[in-house]
């Protein structure tokens, strides 16, 4: 019970240190990336939704996929299905980068994401026999 207080402290105290620093941000969607920035959950999906939609015509999901990591890491459960789109997006070749997306699924299913397992077998097909080895050597070595 001793060690209960200090840290009950020290949660508080970090969540209103996020909270004055949110409130230095703009108002409205161009205070998103600030919000995001210092922590606001919320915000980190809308910058990760935003990058995600502009993915869909650039072919670069890497934004997408670190702001959806940092929200779905922080227990926000619009980040996990975020997460689960650029998945999917990466499994039909959507990325730019096909080793890149290959490794984003691999880590997906070893952390018990099963179902993207035909995702990763489509995007293994469309991949060059030469992306296909260093994805397969990328993984190797983590």
């Amino acid at each position: 019970m001793k060690l209960a207080a200090p840290l009950l402290f020290a949660l508080v105290m970090g969540a209103s240190a996020v909270q004055a620093a949110v409130e230095d941000c703009p108002p409205g969607p161009e205070g998103n990336l600030c919000k995001a920035e210092h922590g606001d959950v919320h915000a980190m999906y809308l910058v990760g939704r935003e990058a995600y939609d502009a993915a869909r015509e650039s072919g670069n999901f890497s934004e997408a996929y670190r702001w959806a990591s940092r929200t779905r890491e922080a227990g926000f459960l619009a980040g996990k299905m975020l997460f689960k789109m650029i998945h999917l997006q990466a499994g039909q070749g959507a990325h730019h980068d096909y080793v890149e997306a290959h490794q984003w699924i691999a880590k997906a299913i070893a952390e018990g994401e099963d179902y993207l397992v035909p995702w990763k077998r489509r995007l293994e097909a469309i991949m060059t026999p030469e992306q296909l080895k260093e994805a397969l050597q990328a993984q190797a070595g983590e």
